[in-house]
């Protein structure tokens, strides 16, 4: 991840932010916690949905095979705001700002 080094720096005294990154793993996401404001929303959907998705995409980059390798790679987060992603776009930004009580 050599993006947190630049992030970190960059963002120690922000207020608040958003950084999107898949961060399958667990060592990955403690890398981020850089003070307890950090909080990790994991967007959760299942590997049939997705691949449903993902093949509804043109020219899209990602592959089934990276979909594959990205499930096996992924280590679920225990303490993250969990969101389904079988909801619209609109009904999933509602409930990451409910939760995070932005709302």
């Amino acid at each position: 991840m050599p993006f947190v080094k630049p992030w970190n720096n960059g963002t120690r005294n922000a207020t608040m932010f958003v950084l999107a990154c898949s961060a399958l793993k667990k060592s990955y996401r403690e890398r981020l916690q850089i003070n307890s404001g950090v909080k990790v929303v994991y967007l959760k959907g299942t590997y049939d949905l997705l691949r449903k998705r993902l093949h509804s995409r043109k020219g899209h980059y990602a592959t089934e095979q990276l979909l594959t390798s990205q499930f096996a790679d992924l280590e679920e987060p225990a303490d993250a705001i969990t969101i389904d992603v079988a909801h619209s776009p609109e009904e999933i930004v509602a409930e990451i700002r409910r939760q995070l009580t932005l709302a």
